[in-house]
């Protein structure tokens, strides 16, 4: 019914899913726990069927990046461990110690607006320690951190869940001297922590890329992104890992996501007339083309205009002179057997023909975390 409503859908696949996190479980080293990233809408994926399928799973540690899309899950049921990875406003913090939340911490001034909000809730506040190695972003070392630790040391309603790290330059080399120098900063700081008397925590520094190239990131847990979608966090990630595993079906990712659409009107357009806006496109030949009921608004990128195609009945079809708003045109003079509502792939397969995230990031120059990430929450996901 949803597909009818919007005319535009993305099914997940659950088997998919599972496969992805089968293979990374055969990965891990030395029983290390599995945390998936489902921030930023599941990265396009659903956060809330992406949630349910990986409980499903058996997965217990979810990591979003904010109190929002925390609360929608402890809303919708989900009692699973939830690590929230961005800041949180101060005044919010209460809110986050009342569900149970665990969150990032690197300043003082949080570290005291936390311990207050836990004697306000009776609850303990539960905290992420995140170390600065490189990336320069979030996180704390040196002088910094170990006069964090003294004042945390201070807080006996504070626990100390994790301390984290995140690599700067993992996935878009195969010169891994840059991640080598963050793991040895990142090994010196856990040892601060542990002579100033701390215990008992995760830790974690495993992205995607690092989970699968290096097993001695995996500590006692990796934070899965993008892969367990199916998708490779970069050419030369794949690149790396195949090099030491080589191919063969255990080794593929299974995409999670496939987009679809509707072809909501079909015309013959005689050749010398142009179509779309700025008349950017001129037909050399009489021609059937098809509307799609889709545009920039809904995430399909205009940079695809006269760039990019779909899938319909497993055959390739032209995108048409410039994306609109909410439309996109397509060629299907050499699809004769198209008829109206038929369904048009825009990511995925259909009869052998493949469309990946990957290629239409190549077409409109990014990466595949932007082209799924976009795809609005307006429309729909439906788990098949």
């Amino acid at each position: 019914m949803n597909q009818k409503i919007n005319a535009s859908w993305v099914e997940i696949s659950k088997d998919a899913y599972s496969k992805n996190i089968d293979f990374f479980r055969s990965k891990i080293l030395n029983g290390a726990d599995i945390s998936v990233v489902i921030k930023a809408n599941a990265y396009g994926h659903g956060i809330l069927e992406t949630a349910q399928i990986a409980t499903e799973c058996g997965l217990n540690i979810f990591c979003v990046n904010s109190l929002k899309e925390a609360l929608e899950l402890r809303k919708a049921g989900f009692d699973q461990r939830i690590i929230i990875l961005g800041p949180i406003m101060m005044i919010m913090l209460e809110e986050a110690v009342k569900n149970d939340l665990e969150c990032v911490c690197y300043n003082i001034d949080n570290l005291n607006e936390l311990s207050e909000a836990a004697q306000r809730t009776g609850k303990s506040a539960k905290i992420h320690l995140k170390i600065e190695t490189g990336t320069n972003r979030q996180g704390i070392a040196g002088k910094e951190l170990e006069n964090f630790l003294n004042v945390l040391r201070s807080k006996e309603n504070i626990v100390l869940k994790g301390v984290y790290s995140h690599f700067a330059n993992i996935e878009d080399t195969t010169d891994h001297g840059y991640a080598k120098y963050q793991m040895e900063t990142f090994r010196k700081e856990v040892t601060r922590i542990n002579d100033a008397g701390f215990s008992d925590y995760d830790l974690h520094f495993a992205s995607s890329a690092a989970a699968v190239i290096f097993q001695k990131t995996h500590f006692s847990m990796i934070r899965l992104g993008i892969s367990q979608y199916g998708l490779w966090p970069s050419k030369e990630t794949y690149l790396t890992y195949i090099t030491e595993h080589g191919h063969g079906p255990e080794h593929v990712l299974a995409p999670v996501l496939t987009w679809k659409t509707v072809i909501s009107q079909i015309k013959t357009v005689p050749s010398g007339q142009y179509v779309g806006y700025g008349c950017t496109r001129q037909l050399t030949r009489d021609s059937k083309i098809a509307v799609l009921p889709i545009g920039y608004s809904d995430g399909y990128d205009r940079k695809l205009s006269d760039n990019g195609y779909v899938l319909v009945h497993g055959k390739r079809a032209p995108i048409l002179g410039r994306i609109a708003m909410n439309l996109t045109m397509i060629d299907i003079t050499d699809i004769p057997e198209t008829v109206l509502e038929d369904e048009v792939i825009l990511i995925g397969e259909d009869q052998g023909q493949i469309i990946r995230a990957e290629h239409i990031a190549s077409l409109i120059g990014t990466i595949n975390y932007e082209v799924v990430t976009r795809i609005p929450e307006h429309i729909p996901r439906i788990v098949v």
